[in-house]
């Protein structure tokens, strides 16, 4: 049976909602990177996280670059930002350096000050849970 551990960096609990809704469809708990969580033994990781200013957390960047053997085989990205379009690049590249296969990222709006006040509402999670559940059907 397959391992599975969702993680997330978060500054506006954005990212813990979709990792947490993520985590309750898997049947896991979603774990901080600020706790830095160990991921002993995981085959499918799937990283939680934001994009500020254009960028990913230095947090979770950070987080990542200390992944050491055995590292998941497969990780998949979720994705929250004010444009509804970014990618966490950076977060991608570290892990294929390190022979992490990156299956997928799922991008959805998030919010910035009082634009898209909403995100991440109910459609978003669902949206998430959907994404997590074709890429465990996948692997």
């Amino acid at each position: 049976m397959m391992k599975t551990a969702v993680i997330y960096a978060t500054k506006t609990k954005h990212s813990k909602k979709l990792a947490e809704a993520i985590g309750l469809f898997l049947n896991t708990t979603a774990q901080d990177i600020a706790k830095n969580p160990a991921l002993d033994d995981v085959d499918l990781l799937f990283i939680v996280g934001g994009i500020y200013g254009g960028a990913s957390m230095p947090e979770l960047l950070s987080y990542i670059k200390t992944f050491e053997a055995p590292m998941p085989k497969y990780a998949a990205l979720v994705t929250s930002c004010a444009s509804g379009s970014q990618r966490q690049t950076v977060v991608c590249n570290i892990l294929e350096e390190k022979g992490v296969k990156v299956l997928d990222e799922f991008v959805c709006k998030g919010r910035i000050l009082f634009v898209s006040a909403t995100h991440p509402n109910a459609k978003d999670l669902k949206a998430a849970i959907d994404f997590a559940q074709k890429i465990v059907a996948g692997v």
